[in-house]
């Protein structure tokens, strides 16, 4: 190994080292990213170093950590080229100094899981067929015509409705050019998948997992108006409409603004440029819209019962037509799917399966009543099985994980 390689593996040791402490800078976290996306065995490399159950095995081998024939065990599984790792202006930490770093880090996390009275994690097996959701959906075009856009490459998508689809990256795709005829789109999410878009008027748009969005290739100049089911985090453009109004026919939004509206089952939300969160899923036991930034007008579907929003509050609309309005709301929590994160504050388990089971597209099942209420903040990167055996260390509920269904008891 040159001396460049023997730096990039000291460099990723520091960085494994600092994710298992909840160190890393932001810009750490997406070194570490870039690393782990080079390489299947990259990947599996950093499974191995940051899994508890993994740790306890390795440690049961012998009494007393032996520093030496662990770092000789994880030199002897890294292979990089130069490539793999983005080159630093700053001191390396010394490779045999991280990986004591990692295996203090790992004792931490042996105690700490062993202090709880021992449960049934013996149950959560390693399992390769629930896997962390991704960058998944289809694109369904005025014709009816499905693309898959994970499989699909970047670049040019579709073009026959005036303007040009394009796959810029993934989990992004961007409409440029106004299209020609009155023609409509749906991206949609399945369980497991996650996706963005710019749409024509360059509002952005993230639907979570199990969502769909359906909206013009064209806006009107007057309105622009999408329909949503499940979740998604709006970042609407301010536009200002070029048809000038009378007073007799004044705009909706006032001012010559152009309104945009989203349809979400017997809600309507109506925004002239903000951002905000819906959540509709027909799961839930109500429709949700959170406000962050800028204002919002929400209504039933049939324009009865307007309010108005604030940024920290959340319209929730229950079944029987109820309003209710929460005031500092936590917005943290609220977007946290759409940041990466798993946030549970003083949640229930049933709301906590149920993110669970959509984001790895798992069937949940209840074998007797958990009365605990959790509170976490957890990587969606993480295996099922890691993300389950941190719910268990409350030792106030247990899991088994069959096939693809995840059966939770007390």
């Amino acid at each position: 190994m040159n001396e460049m390689n023997e730096k990039s593996a000291d460099r990723v040791a520091y960085l494994v080292a600092g994710y298992i402490r909840q160190t890393l800078s932001e810009q750490e976290h997406d070194e570490l990213d870039e690393w782990m996306t080079a390489s299947d065995e990259n990947q599996r490399l950093f499974e191995e170093l940051t899994d508890p159950i993994t740790i306890q095995r390795g440690l049961r081998e012998f009494d007393v950590p032996n520093e030496d024939l662990a770092l000789h065990r994880i030199k002897s599984k890294i292979r990089f080229t130069d490539k793999e790792v983005k080159k630093k202006r700053r001191s390396w930490i010394s490779y045999s100094a991280a990986a004591s770093i990692i295996i203090a880090a790992g004792l931490i996390i042996f105690f700490m899981a062993n202090k709880k009275t021992k449960s049934s994690t013996g149950n959560i097996v390693k399992t390769n067929v629930i896997k962390p959701g991704g960058n998944f959906a289809t694109l369904t075009l005025a014709d009816g015509k499905t693309i898959d856009l994970s499989a699909s490459k970047k670049g040019l998508i579709d073009s026959t409705q005036g303007n040009e689809v394009l796959k810029t990256s993934d989990g992004q795709i961007n409409y440029i050019g106004a299209g020609v005829t009155i023609a409509y789109h749906i991206l949609t999410t399945p369980a497991g998948g996650q996706y963005s878009v710019l749409l024509p008027d360059s509002t952005r748009v993230w639907l979570n997992s199990s969502s769909s969005l359906k909206y013009p290739v064209s806006f009107s100049s007057n309105e622009r108006v999408v329909e949503l089911t499940g979740e998604a985090y709006f970042e609407v453009k301010h536009l200002i409409s070029a048809v000038r109004h009378s007073a007799d026919t004044p705009s909706r939004g006032g001012q010559g603004r152009v309104p945009f509206i989203v349809k979400v089952g017997r809600m309507q939300v109506e925004v002239l440029g903000t951002h905000f969160n819906i959540n509709a899923y027909s799961d839930e036991p109500m429709i949700s819209t959170t406000l962050l930034e800028g204002k919002v007008v929400v209504s039933q579907e049939s324009g009865v019962g307007s309010r108005e929003l604030v940024p920290g509050e959340q319209a929730r609309l229950k079944g029987n037509g109820e309003w209710k309005i929460e005031n500092a709301v936590d917005v943290d929590e609220v977007v946290a799917w759409k940041n990466g994160l798993f946030i549970f504050k003083d949640s229930k388990i049933e709301n906590v399966m149920r993110q669970i089971g959509r984001w790895y597209n798992a069937e949940i099942v209840y074998e007797g009543k958990v009365d605990h209420h959790f509170n976490a903040t957890i990587d969606r990167k993480e295996s099922v099985e890691k993300l389950l055996h941190f719910l268990e260390e409350t030792n106030e509920v247990h899991f088994k994980v069959e096939g693809r269904r995840i059966v939770v008891r007390p």
